[in-house]
C-alpha cells in the first residue's frame, strides 16, 4: 500500500458531497479515501462534537498510525470541515483538509492537500456512537477467505451479457471507476456485436448531461449535427472526468455509425442519465446544488424512458449506482415499482485493494488464471461469493455481494489491466480547460485545469500497481479519475 501522505496529491476529485439532513458527528466512523485504479487508504475517525467544534484523531496507515488530532475543527449543519497535519521525513508537515456532508450514519466529501489544492473523495460509515468504541480490525480484515462454493464455470462475456436480455429488461456494467482501457474495450466490441441491436434499444450511460438529450437524440440517429454540438453531453456533466476520457469520444460516434446500416425501427438510442445542469447558470456553489442527487436523475430516466415503455437497456455506470437496494439508482427504480428487472455486473478490478484483504489477491486470482478473457461468470453458489464484501468494495462492509451483485466481469488479472489517457484533444482545448478550472473554483478545488495537465503529464500506462520506473529525471504518477 502506497503511504496515504505520498498518494494524496496524485488523486483527482470527480464526485461532489451532497446535501442530507443534519445528523450527530460524535463516534467513531471507519472511512476511506481511494484513487479509482483500487489504491486506497483505509481510516478510522474518533470524533466529538461540542456545539461547532469538532475535535477527535485521525488513524490509518503511513503517517496516520500514530492517530493525530484533528485540528480546526467545525461543524455548520450537515457540514463539517477539520485538518490533520502529517509530518515528513524532512521534519515538515503535510496538510490535509477534510470537507463533508453528514447524512445519518454516513459521511461523504472530499480530503485535499492544502498546499496543492488537489482531492480525493471521502466517504465514512458510522461504526459506534461511543468515541471509545474498540478501534480492532473486523475478522474479515486479517483472516484468509473461507471458501466453500463451488468454481463457477466461466462464459463467454459477450454472449452471457446479451443471453441476460432475454431473462431482464435491464444489464449494468459497472465498475469502481474509470479509465480501465480493458473495461471501455469490452463495452466498444460487446456494441459492435451484430447481435446487439436484436437484443437492447437502448444504452444508458453516466457520462451524459440529460439537458442535451434532444441534441444527442438527432445526433446518434444520423441527422447533420456537428460532433462539436453534441461533445457538450459528455463535456458539461456534473462530473469532470467525463469530458477527459476517450471512452465517450468514441462510444458516441460508434452508435451513430452503426445506426446507419440498421433499419428504423432496430436503430439505438443513447440516453444520458446525469442530471440537466446548465454550467453558464452555475455561478455559485448553491447555484449547483439542485444537481447533485445523479442517482435520482437516473432513476427518472430509465423509469420513463426505458422501462414505462417496455424497452431494453444497457446501463454503464459506477458500479454503485448499479448495485440492488440501497440509494444507487437501480436500487431507486426497484423500490419504485420495477424488481427484478435489472441484471447487474461488476469488472474485477483485484480483491481487497488498498486494504490489508489485498495480501490474499494473489491466492484468489490463480483460481481465476485458466478463465479465458473476457468472461462472466455468476456470484451466487460461487466461491466468489464467500468472499467478504470488502474484498470488492474496500470501503464497505455488508453481506453477500450476491445479495447486490449478480455477475462477475472477468477482464484478467489486477495488475495487467491498462490505463485509459486523457485524449489530446480535451487537454489542447484551452477553453474547457478554464471552463473546467471555473466550475473546479466553485466546487472548491474539485478536477481542474491544472491538475488535468499535470496528471495527462505523468500517467501510466496500467490501470492498477505502480507504473513503469521512470527514467532519470523523470516524475511520473497515474492518472485518477473517479466514478
Amino acid at each position: 500500500m502506497v503511504r496515504l501522505a505520498a498518494r494524496l496529491p496524485l488523486l483527482l476529485l470527480a464526485v461532489c458531497a451532497r446535501s442530507a439532513p443534519s445528523g450527530g458527528v460524535t463516534g467513531t466512523w471507519a472511512g476511506h479515501v481511494t484513487d479509482p485504479h483500487g489504491g486506497s487508504s483505509v481510516l478510522t475517525l474518533s470524533l466529538r462534537a461540542r456545539g461547532d467544534t469538532l475535535t477527535g484523531t485521525v488513524a490509518g496507515p503511513g503517517g496516520l498510525e500514530a492517530a493525530p488530532a484533528i485540528e480546526r475543527g467545525r461543524i455548520a449543519g450537515d457540514r463539517v470541515t477539520f485538518e490533520i497535519g502529517l509530518k515528513r521525513p524532512d521534519g515538515s508537515t503535510s496538510t490535509f483538509a477534510f470537507a463533508v456532508t453528514v447524512a445519518g450514519d454516513r459521511m461523504q466529501g472530499t480530503v485535499s492537500k492544502v498546499a496543492e489544492g488537489m482531492s480525493v473523495p471521502f466517504t465514512a460509515t458510522r461504526t459506534s456512537s461511543s468515541v471509545q468504541a474498540a478501534r480492532a480490525a473486523p475478522a474479515d480484515d486479517t483472516q484468509p477467505p473461507d471458501l466453500h462454493g463451488s468454481n463457477p464455470t466461466p462464459q463467454d462475456a459477450q454472449a452471457a451479457t446479451l443471453a441476460a436480455f432475454t431473462r431482464y429488461e435491464v444489464v449494468g456494467l459497472g465498475i469502481l471507476s474509470y479509465a480501465n482501457r480493458d473495461f471501455d474495450d469490452f463495452i466498444l466490441a460487446l456494441i459492435r456485436n451484430p447481435a446487439f441491436p436484436d437484443k437492447v434499444n437502448d444504452i444508458v450511460v453516466e457520462c451524459g448531461n440529460s439537458l442535451y438529450q434532444p441534441v444527442l437524440d438527432r445526433y446518434i440517429a444520423g441527422e447533420d449535427v456537428p460532433l462539436s454540438e453534441v461533445r457538450r453531453a459528455w463535456r458539461n456533466t456534473t462530473q469532470p472526468f467525463c469530458g477527459v476520457t476517450t471512452f465517450y469520444e468514441e462510444l458516441f460516434p460508434l452508435v451513430r455509425r452503426i445506426n446507419r446500416g440498421l433499419a428504423p425501427g432496430k436503430q439505438l438510442r443513447v440516453l444520458a442519465g446525469d442530471p440537466p445542469v446548465d454550467w453558464s447558470r452555475v455561478k455559485t456553489l448553491e447555484d449547483g446544488r439542485a444537481f447533485e442527487d445523479r442517482d435520482a436523475n437516473i432513476a427518472s430516466v430509465m423509469e420513463k424512458e426505458v422501462l414505462a415503455k417496455h424497452r431494453k437497456a444497457l446501463m454503464i455506470f459506477g458500479a454503485r449506482h448499479l448495485m440492488h437496494g440501497g440509494g444507487g439508482a437501480v436500487g431507486r427504480y426497484e423500490a419504485g415499482g420495477y424488481p427484478n428487472v435489472t441484471f447487474v455486473v461488476i469488472a474485477h478490478n483485484g480483491f481487497g485493494n488498498g486494504t490489508p484483504l489485498a495480501r490474499y489477491n494473489g491466492e484468489l486470482e490463480r483460481r481465476m488464471a485458466a478463465w479465458p478473457v473476457p468472461s462472466l461468470v455468476p456470484f451466487r453458489g460461487a466461491w466468489l461469493d464467500d468472499l467478504a464484501y470488502r474484498y470488492f468494495f474496500p470501503d464497505e462492509r455488508g453481506g453477500r455481494i450476491s445479495a447486490r451483485v449478480d455477475g462477475y466481469l472477468y477482464l484478467g488479472p489486477g495488475d495487467q489491466l491498462l490505463n485509459d489517457p486523457i485524449p489530446a484533444r480535451a487537454v489542447l482545448d484551452t477553453a474547457y480547460m478554464a471552463e473546467l478550472q471555473r466550475r473546479a473554483d466553485i466546487r472548491g478545488g474539485a478536477l481542474g485545469a491544472a491538475a488535468i495537465l499535470r496528471e495527462a503529464a505523468d500517467s501510466s500506462v496500467f490501470f492498477n500497481g505502480p507504473p513503469e520506473p521512470p527514467a532519470a529525471g523523470e516524475r511520473r504518477g497515474r492518472v485518477t479519475r473517479h466514478e
